[in-house]
This record gives C-alpha cells, sequence and structure tokens, in this order.
C-alpha cells in the first residue's frame, strides 16, 4: 500500500501540512517507510495530476479543495481519508490510518471535510 500525505517539511518525521493544493512537500508512505519529496505542482488540480503519476492507494489530508477532490475521485480509485485538525506528524497518522480510526471521505460524507472554493 502506497500512501500520499501533504507536509510542512522535507523533515524525518513531518508535520501534516493543513494545505492540499499548496503544500510545499509530500510524505510517501510505503511498507513503513517515509520518503518525501518536493511539490512541484501549484494548485489542487495540478497537484492531483502529480499524484496520479505516483501510483497511490491512498491520501491522507486535513483540508482538500471540492475541485481537487472531485477531480481525483473521477480519475482514480485511490481512497481519500481525514486526518483531523489537530497537529500530527506522520507516524502518528499512518498509525492511526494502521489502525483504522481515519474517516474515510467519499459522497456520504465530502460535504463535511471537503472545502468549498
Amino acid at each position: 500500500m502506497r500512501v500520499a500525505i501533504p507536509v510542512k517539511t522535507d523533515g524525518e518525521n513531518p508535520i501534516v501540512s493543513p494545505l492540499f493544493g499548496k503544500a510545499k512537500w509530500f510524505a510517501f508512505v510505503e511498507d513503513g517507510k517515509i520518503s518525501v519529496e518536493k511539490n512541484e505542482a501549484k494548485g489542487g488540480i495540478r497537484v492531483v495530476d502529480w499524484l496520479l503519476e505516483k501510483d497511490l492507494d491512498a491520501l491522507i489530508v486535513q483540508h482538500m479543495g471540492d475541485s481537487p477532490y472531485t477531480y481525483l475521485k473521477e480519475a482514480s480509485e485511490i481512497a481519500v481519508f481525514f486526518a483531523g485538525e489537530e497537529r500530527i506528524s506522520v507516524e502518528e497518522v499512518m498509525q492511526k490510518f494502521d489502525d483504522e480510526t481515519l474517516t474515510i471521505i467519499d459522497d456520504t460524507n465530502s460535504d463535511i471535510y471537503i472545502r468549498q472554493h
């Protein structure tokens, strides 16, 4: 399973970024290993295009706009999860992901977790 998470820095265990389309870095977690890549894409839709090239199974976000969310859901089977509002590191959010305690965002609750812009 390959998971992407927008993060604030390129450190070893970075903090989840509240931004999606403007996140400067993304953490990619696979088999318990975290790698961080600079996000060169600008804006939500372009970030989604970049992420679609990464062969992802899941995306964990704190905030995401309606347009990138809709585009992602129409273009892929990538599951989107809500990280929560609190400050949280990649390792902490992945523990919640592994424990299956994160909320999956779908058509039944996207109006709560996805921002209209």
